[in-house]
This record gives C-alpha cells, structure tokens and sequence, in this order.
C-alpha cells in the first residue's frame, strides 16, 4: 500500500497548471521541490482526520501542488512523436483530460498519505546552468525504511522559473509508464482513443 502511495505522488507531475503560482520561489529548483513536498506532507498530516473528504483533498492538491507542475510539457511527451502529426485542440483537449485524470487519481489515494515526513534535498551553492535537474528527496515513516523520491525539474528559459515533470519513486518513473501506455494509442489510434482510455482508467477507481 505503501509504494502506491509514494508513486501516487507523482501524479503530480501531471495536474492541471492552472493557477497562478507567487507564494513560493522558483528560481531555484532544489528550493521548489524541497519546499513543495513539504508544504504537501505537512498540510495532508495536519487534515488527516478530513482528507477523506473530496473538497478538502482537492483544496490541498490546487494550492500545494498545481502552480508548480508543468503539465503542458508532461502531456506532450506523452503525445511523444505524434505530436507533429495532431492539432493544437487535439493536443489541449488531451492535456485537460490527462490533467483531470491525473488529479482525480491523486485524490483516490491521498487519504492514506497521513503518517509521513519529507527529508529534503541538499541544496548545492552556486549557479546552477543546467535546464533539466533531477532533485532527490526521501520519505520517512517511522519505523520503515526511508523510500528514494527523485522529482524531475524543467527551467522555462522564457520565465526563468522552474517546474516539475516528473517523479520517480522505487525507480519507476510515472511519466515513463504513461509514456509506455498512452503514447501507442496515440499513434495508432488518435488523441480521442487514448482519452477514451483515461476515462475508463478513472471509472475503475
């Protein structure tokens, strides 16, 4: 149960990037990711008798987690190579449909994520020049061993901001299997058949 949580988690790499993101800093991104997975861990312990509740998971999943996810950039690389070959509606009809899934499957499981502490990432001194960064936090629970969590971040060279794409945790990275299950579909199929499977992903939950 446990690593279903910890992957779960990374499905904020895919939630919708739909609010305007001023209240922490993004400048650097071993800073973001130390202080977005704290501020989550935290406030999901501190409403663990309420976190049951839809609103108050949704509450937390809005103001924690979506202003600091990419999830235009997470949805088309799942699109992958047949990017080229769809529309600009295919592709933002896919990437809100990937987004609504992404946070409703999020929300199935954030109730059980209650007992849990974040170690933060090092953050190294000086310039940091690179445009993808992976940042390595752990997991504790007492009494267990800590779990490895590796956020994966992007730089928009426009902005200067960072903002995460993906999370790999006990070395599976969740954007590499939505990869491996959607992107086929796409290909062989279109846009509105791996939406279609999104949707009947969700109503299993």
């Amino acid at each position: 149960m446990f690593k279903k949580i910890l992957l779960s988690i990374v499905s904020l790499v895919f939630t919708l990037n739909c609010f305007a993101a001023d209240t922490m800093d993004m400048s650097n991104p071993y800073v973001l990711a130390n202080a977005v997975a704290t501020k989550t861990v935290s406030d999901i312990k501190a409403n663990k008798d309420k976190i049951s509740d839809k609103s108050v998971a949704m509450d937390i999943i809005e103001r924690d987690l979506i202003p600091y996810i990419d999830i235009k950039y997470a949805a088309y690389k799942v699109i992958g190579t047949s990017l080229k070959s769809t529309s600009a509606q295919d592709r933002e009809k896919f990437t809100k449909a990937f987004a609504t899934y992404m946070q409703k499957n999020l929300m199935s499981v954030l109730s059980k994520y209650t007992n849990q502490d974040i170690v933060p990432a090092a953050v190294p001194a000086g310039e940091i020049k690179d445009k993808l960064v992976s940042v390595k936090l752990y997991i504790r629970e007492e009494g267990k061993k800590d779990l490895e969590l590796i956020l994966k971040l992007r730089k928009n060279e426009k902005t200067g901001e960072w903002k995460a794409f993906d999370l790999i945790g006990e070395n599976i990275s969740m954007l590499d299997a939505k990869i491996s299950e959607l992107s086929p579909i796409i290909k062989n199929s279109g846009i509105d058949a791996a939406i279609a499977k999104l949707q009947e992903i969700e109503q299993k939950k």
